[in-house]
């Protein structure tokens, strides 16, 4: 019976299924910061959205001030709209500022930046916290079930080590690692719930921003003098 026990234990008075219930207090660890990350970035996330969406009707409004500001021919009063302390967090704002700071660059140049910075600078980064969201929900269940695994490990080599097993210490072990993929599931659930709902409100936020900057476009490029230039050369052609 000396062998057995020589194995289990590791051969040289090395109790391995000690050091691996002792290594389950990691895996808790690492699954209560795995939720903490999680409730982090969801926090981030769900403020961020809310900062840079805008209502219809102050997307309107802001819009009509803008419109009313160019056709007077003022461009910076019209930047200063934008970037008043109750617009300048929103996307849409951020992005008609930029639209108009750059506007000497010519319509189609424009465009160009304007969809590369409102890609770039917004709706990348909400779509970055959205997949740490997706990592956290997925690494929760898998670090529960490393925890399981590791305690069926120790209990297995327990009831293997040639003495009388203890009902009850196979009993806590297995509990243990029972109860760590009940809390990365616990973690999980509740981050795959946000993490899609943050999806479809981001889906929404950029839709919706896209339409209005369409209709900010619209009366830009109404404003700007080259454009309105070219379309009285095409019109005169034909």
């Amino acid at each position: 019976m000396q062998a057995p026990t020589r194995a289990a234990t590791g051969g040289g008075g090395l109790d391995v299924p000690s050091i691996i219930e002792q290594a389950g207090v990691f895996i808790y660890v690492a699954i209560a910061l795995l939720g903490v990350w999680g409730l982090y970035n969801t926090i981030l996330l769900y403020r961020t959205l809310a900062k840079k969406g805008i209502r219809e009707s102050e997307a309107e409004a802001l819009i009509g001030r803008v419109k009313e500001l160019l056709g007077r021919g003022d461009v910076k009063g019209a930047v200063e709209a934008c970037q008043d302390p109750a617009h300048w967090h929103t996307a849409l704002a951020q992005m008609m500022a930029m639209t108009l700071r750059n506007r000497s660059k010519g319509l189609a140049k424009v465009k160009q930046l304007l969809v590369m910075d409102f890609h770039t600078e917004v709706v990348s980064g909400l779509e970055n916290r959205v997949a740490s969201l997706a990592t956290a929900a997925r690494l929760g269940p898998l670090l529960g079930l490393l925890g399981t695994v590791m305690a069926m490990i120790a209990a297995f080599a327990r009831m293997g080590s040639g003495g009388k097993p203890d009902p009850t210490a196979l009993a806590q072990s297995i509990s243990l690692g029972l109860w760590t993929t009940a809390a990365g599931l616990l973690i999980a659930n509740p981050l795959m719930m946000f993490g899609n709902d943050a999806q479809a409100r981001l889906r929404r936020l950029r839709d919706r921003t896209e339409r209005q900057l369409s209709d900010f476009l619209e009366i830009f490029e109404q404003s700007d003098p080259r454009s309105r230039a070219a379309s009285a050369r095409a019109a005169a052609t034909r």
